[in-house]
């Protein structure tokens, strides 16, 4: 095996034991506002809708947000709230929403019910992601990409 590829081996395999062990959340469990900001900070998620169609967006260590699917593109902030993950855009309205990790590479945002930050969330989830630099752990993986 060449060097580059035990290099880019390691770098994944290191990046993927961080997630796990940054990752206090387990599977189905709530991400706390602590480590919200920490895990999305630079990454860019890929993801898929309740109803099936596919995202990119990308969340940049400025609290700035490009965002990708397949009818466009656009921009925004992200942000950190009330044990939320709230994403606003300039062409698009925004939420905050509740985040629970689905495995070790899989996040899946719902809306909550209420506007307390220990609100019930509501039973359906409106979208999962994963970090793009990691295989993906959702239980569904994208079918389109950009």
């Amino acid at each position: 095996m060449g060097a580059a590829r035990l290099r880019r081996g390691a770098r994944v395999g290191a990046m993927l034991a961080a997630l796990l062990v940054a990752g206090a959340a387990g599977a189905g469990e709530r991400v706390p506002e602590s480590e919200i900001e920490r895990i999305f900070s630079g990454m860019t998620l890929d993801g898929t809708y309740a109803n099936g169609s596919f995202f990119s967006e990308t969340y940049n260590s400025d609290g700035t947000i490009r965002y990708h699917d397949p009818d466009g593109a656009d921009s925004g902030e992200w942000s950190v709230k009330d044990g939320r993950f709230c994403t606003f855009y300039e062409n698009a309205e925004g939420a905050c929403f509740a985040v629970e990790r689905d495995g070790a590479n899989c996040f899946t945002f719902y809306a909550p019910s209420g506007t307390s930050s220990d609100a019930p969330l509501n039973p359906d989830w409106t979208s999962r992601g994963w970090d793009t630099t990691l295989p993906p752990t959702c239980p569904k993986a994208p079918e389109v990409q950009l």
